[in-house]
């Protein structure tokens, strides 16, 4: 029997010792724009914190002083109430401007048979109530009304 002849075949054992320069550029240019996103997201949301804290510092006594103006209001009632002062490290201003002036609806005298107009009582105001915090301002508008008491 003949021989095989063997064959011999070079196998070639490549040895990396590290990272080629192109892999670490890449590398690290994914790494730092995922930082800057990462760092932009973050101061984004630190500046948005901080104004929602401002918004709810300023909006506190907001349930107090419309409170506090509808009494002012109903206390004296006239053409133009306005008023200003601080609560809660909030400085505030208001101006309500009567807008409309009118009696009850008319009432039906079953004695007379006719109905009876009173004289006017009801005020209707559009109030302007500024709120000044240090970093903040904000006006808000809305209505209030307010009513004489009956003469007796």
């Amino acid at each position: 029997m003949p021989a095989s002849p063997v064959v011999r075949q070079k196998v070639s054992i490549r040895v990396f010792s590290g990272f080629t320069l192109v892999e670490v550029l890449i590398a690290s240019t994914i790494l730092f724009a995922a930082l800057v996103v990462i760092t932009d997201s973050f101061r984004a949301s630190m500046v948005a914190s901080q104004r929602a804290d401002e918004t709810v510092k300023l909006l506190t006594p907001l349930p107090v002083l419309i409170d506090a103006i509808a009494e002012q209001i109903r206390e004296s009632p006239g053409a133009k109430v306005s008023g200003e002062g601080r609560l809660l490290s909030v400085d505030y201003q208001f101006e309500a401007t009567s807008v409309l002036f009118e009696p009850p609806l008319p009432r039906f005298n079953p004695e007379t048979g006719e109905q009876e107009i009173s004289e006017p009582r009801y005020r209707l105001y559009d109030v302007s109530l500024t709120l000044r915090r240090p970093a903040v301002q904000r006006t808000f508008s809305y209505r209030e009304i307010a009513w004489q008491p009956l003469a007796q």
